[in-house]
């Protein structure tokens, strides 16, 4: 008798239990949170790029909030796309100050770090290809002749720049710098000069093994090479260059 009392209050929990299970879903499911208004406005200002306002409505929200998750992850976003929006308007101070200010584990961390390389990487373009201004006042190298661009050839910080194309793992910024290391041994004027930009050539080919890089090294030590050829200094650098390379391109 006590087994067949026990065995209807099992059968009892247990069809209140798959009650629960069926239902329960559906009333979840059915339920919505109710929207909060401070979280819809700092997502709209986000996207429209107006950024204090974002930030002055998220941090609104309080931590009992069930939308304080979003708005902290909104709210660590708003470094990065005031950053972009800086970068696109070529306000690089701007730009370096807010990716600066991205969060170590943040989601776009890495990113950050690469657009801070790329503008780095322009601003040290544009102090070793130096121009001058032409007639209508311009001073973009792109509005402008060859024979009206200055050079900086300082090995420092043309390296620099070499440094930063091969961090970002970009073979197009890397020839870019590369065509700079060759006009500057062209240009070079002294013994020394010619030293460290033989010592950097070596350098670009031995960290890049892309096939084109080393094409173009080698088409330059071939066509300079009865001047390269003149310099003692550099003549043993330059015979190891050209037979590595040929070695390398067989």
């Amino acid at each position: 008798m006590k087994k067949n009392i026990n065995n209807k209050k099992y059968n009892y929990f247990i069809s209140i239990l798959i009650s629960i299970l069926l239902y329960g879903c559906s009333w979840f499911g059915n339920y919505t949170e109710p929207e909060n208004d401070s979280y819809k406005a700092g997502k709209k200002a986000l996207t429209e790029g107006k950024f204090e306002l974002a930030k002055a409505k998220l941090r609104e929200i309080t931590p009992e909030s069930p939308y304080y998750p979003q708005a902290v992850w909104l709210i660590q976003k708003v470094p990065f796309k005031k950053g972009i929006d800086a970068y696109e308007k070529e306000q690089f101070e701007i730009a370096i100050s807010e990716f600066s200010k991205v969060p170590l584990h943040g989601e776009y961390f890495s990113e950050a770090q690469h657009y801070l390389d790329l503008i780095n990487y322009e601003i040290l373009f544009d102090q070793i290809r130096i121009s001058a201004k032409n007639s209508n006042g311009l001073n973009s190298i792109q509005n402008i002749n060859s024979d009206e661009i200055k050079f900086n050839y300082d090995i420092v910080l043309i390296t620099k720049l070499v440094n930063i194309a091969e961090k970002m793992d970009d073979y197009k910024k890397v020839l870019e710098s590369f065509e700079i290391v060759i006009s500057g041994i062209r240009n070079s004027s002294s013994r020394s000069q010619r030293e460290d930009f033989i010592m950097l050539i070596e350098k670009i080919v031995s960290r890049n093994k892309k096939k084109i890089i080393h094409e173009k090294a080698l088409n330059f030590l071939l066509v300079d090479f009865g001047n390269l050829y003149q310099h003692d200094e550099i003549r043993p650098r330059v015979l190891e260059l050209v037979g590595n390379l040929k070695l390398e391109l067989m």
